[in-house]
């Protein structure tokens, strides 16, 4: 019997010892003198990360693990970057995060070949910004729900297939969603259903037919982008009706539709499914031209289409000749109208894109001011705190 039990014990140890070699820390490779860490190359086996942990420096304000191999980014990772606010996860292989965290205030995963992401099920407000760009995502968990505090959720150039919007209803604070360039079939929206404070939604470069309850879903909508999809004609001429009495700004134009169908800009639709998967000549594209007279307004006009001249066998130029639905002013050809129509677009979408950007840069550089304004007053506190147990001790003396 006391043999056995004396087995037993150096069983045991020698578990826990290989358990502890197993184990693995993450530390910093390079420093920057911005509270930046960065974890190059890393390297974590096994499906479960929760014996491995990360060690950063305390007043780290932003980790970047890039070009590592770590098959599951557990909650025990996340738990090792209690004082971080910011962390990006780039390049590499990373296929699997659980997401446990609450100091993170934005999170960036980008070409980790990411496939599957979940949340804990537990409410998390800290989260301000989530980022999960460049992966082969195809599903987007229910569970992204407990996120209830994200102001920006983008899931921009994944491989989505389709979207509840249901799920992000508790984001009482969303302002920007992304879901750009995926493969997107379809967006559930039920008719009850507000997210009452976005303004900027990209659905552009999917497959989408329609889009339930637009833009009645989003009372607070501003900037819309929704070219390159499979539009249906009648679902575009309800979106048309919608916009006009809004304040809604649509971004983008297709000047070039299936069948060399042309036009001052606009989006393609399709009468029949036929032509949206692209069997056939696609002989009943629409292009319905989107025009923004003013910063706060978009008008969408229905150009029918016209007598066309395909592409022939030789390889000759394809053309397309639209009938106008009113006669250009001031006596002049539809050809220059329309060029001069497509130039004045253009100059205004560069516009808005550059304030776009410059107010998305301000905001980033308040934000690291409010924290290194954060940082020095905690640290003036320390300081004062320190100085005030001191004290008495000197006046003793």
């Amino acid at each position: 019997m006391r043999r056995l039990l004396i087995a037993l014990f150096s069983l045991s140890v020698a578990v826990c010892l290989r358990s502890s070699a197993g184990a693995k820390v993450l530390t910093c490779t390079r420093w920057h003198r911005n509270q930046t860490c960065f974890i190059e190359g890393a390297s974590v086996s096994g499906e479960s990360g929760e014996q491995h942990s990360v060690s950063v420096p305390a007043r780290t304000l932003h980790v970047t693990i890039e070009g590592s191999e770590i098959l599951h980014f557990s909650t025990g990772l996340f738990d090792g970057l209690s004082g971080t606010a910011f962390l990006t996860l780039k390049n590499g292989f990373i296929p699997a995060v659980t997401f446990r965290s609450d100091g993170l205030n934005s999170l960036r995963v980008d070409h980790t070949e990411l496939r599957d992401f979940t949340v804990q099920p537990v409410e998390n407000r800290n989260l301000n910004t989530l980022i999960i760009s460049g992966n082969p995502l195809r599903a987007l968990s229910p569970t992204i729900r407990h996120l209830t505090g994200l102001s920006i959720l983008d899931l921009s150039n994944n491989q989505l297939e389709s979207v509840n919007l249901g799920w992000l209803e508790p984001m009482g604070n969303l302002l920007v969603l992304d879901l750009s360039a995926n493969r997107i079939v379809r967006i559930d929206v039920l008719a009850r259903l507000r997210l009452s404070r976005l303004k900027n939604l990209w659905i552009n470069h999917n497959r989408l037919r329609g889009l339930d309850f637009f833009p009645d879903f989003a009372p607070s909508l501003r900037r819309v982008r929704l070219v390159e999809n499979r539009w249906s004609c009648a679902w575009v001429q309800r979106a048309r009706a919608a916009i006009w009495v809004t304040d809604v700004q649509v971004y983008g134009a297709e000047y070039r539709c299936p069948a060399a169908a042309t036009g001052d800009g606009g989006l393609c639709c399709y009468d029949h499914d036929d032509e949206v998967l692209g069997s056939g000549e696609s002989r009943y594209a629409q292009v319905v031209s989107v025009s923004a007279g003013s910063e706060e307004s978009a008008e969408w006009e229905l150009i029918p289409p016209g007598p066309e001249r395909l592409r022939g066998e030789n390889g000759g130029q394809a053309s397309a000749l639209h009938s106008l639905t009113q006669p250009p002013s001031g006596g002049e050809s539809p050809t220059a109208a329309l060029e001069h129509k497509y130039r004045a677009l253009v100059r205004e979408k560069e516009h808005l894109e550059k304030r776009f950007i410059a107010t998305v840069r301000e905001l980033e550089g308040a934000n690291r001011r409010v924290v290194d304004q954060l940082i020095a007053a905690r640290d003036m506190i320390r300081t004062l705190h320190n100085l005030e147990e001191t004290e008495p001790k000197s006046v003793q003396h």
